[in-house]
């Protein structure tokens, strides 16, 4: 539930009705442009603009409090996975749904990969982003004061007192920057995407999708790390799993 007269989040039906006239503003690296800024995101890269506009909440922020950023530029096929994986999950889980219903549930997390209006994180426009206090500790941004109670909504109703001032102390942060929130997820905020203009009422976006040929060489490195670290990753579990079917049962010696 969300606090009375909270904001509502654009639906994708008004997202894809959101002109969008890409300016052609390029990625610049995080690890550099952000010195400040914690990182935790495998692919640290937004347009320059925006880093920027970090730069401006990081200095928004109190004395030895510093943004943690969990996300920042998403390639298609990333989002394509995280967004498909989640509805084949649904698709298992409630297999009496229908499409349409599976589909708008999904929406919810996930932006759909196969819309008109691109995924916020693909146009290198969007960021998930916390705060750390002074020793380096996640700010609680997410309790609730009641048990079970959703508080994923920036405006959620059942906040608990201190992760309500702390996420007051984000909203003022990044909105005096010039970001735009996703009122759904408390975490996502925005510039030039469509859900900036739509939010905003800007008559355009001026943040597209961004294609591999528009990618900085150095982008390409960070993919094929991150890349790498899954295949690794299902590797070893692929192993473990293996090793398992391979033990003998309990109370043999194997021989």
């Amino acid at each position: 539930m969300r606090e009375p007269h909270a904001p509502r989040e654009p639906g994708i039906c008004q997202l894809n009705r959101v002109p969008i006239r890409e300016c052609g503003e390029e990625l610049v690296d995080l690890r550099t442009f952000c010195p400040d800024v914690v990182l935790i995101t495998k692919l640290p890269w937004l347009r320059r603009t925006v880093a920027g506009m970090l730069n401006e909440a990081q200095c928004n922020l109190s004395t030895g409090y510093r943004l943690k950023i969990g996300t920042a530029l998403r390639t298609l096929e990333i989002q394509a996975g995280g967004y498909w994986n989640y509805f084949n999950g649904l698709k298992e889980k409630h297999p009496e749904w229908p499409y349409s219903i599976m589909r708008r549930q999904a929406n919810k997390f996930f932006h759909p990969p196969d819309t008109p209006t691109p995924p916020g994180h693909c146009t290198g426009g969007a960021v998930d982003i916390g705060i750390l206090d002074p020793e380096g500790n996640d700010l609680d941004l997410s309790s609730a004061s009641r048990e079970g109670k959703n508080t994923q909504p920036t405006y959620a109703l059942f906040l608990a007192p201190q992760a309500k001032e702390n996420r007051r102390m984000l909203i003022e942060a990044m909105s005096r920057a010039g970001f735009s929130n996703c009122y759904d997820e408390w975490w996502h905020w925005s510039y030039g995407d469509s859900g900036w203009a739509c939010r905003l009422g800007k008559p355009f976006a001026i943040y597209g999708m961004l294609t591999e040929e528009r990618y900085p060489p150095p982008v390409f490195e960070d993919i094929a790390r991150l890349k790498a670290e899954k295949e690794a990753q299902q590797k070893a579990k692929d192993e473990e799993a293996l090793q398992g079917e391979e033990a003998p049962p309990e109370g043999t010696d194997g021989g």
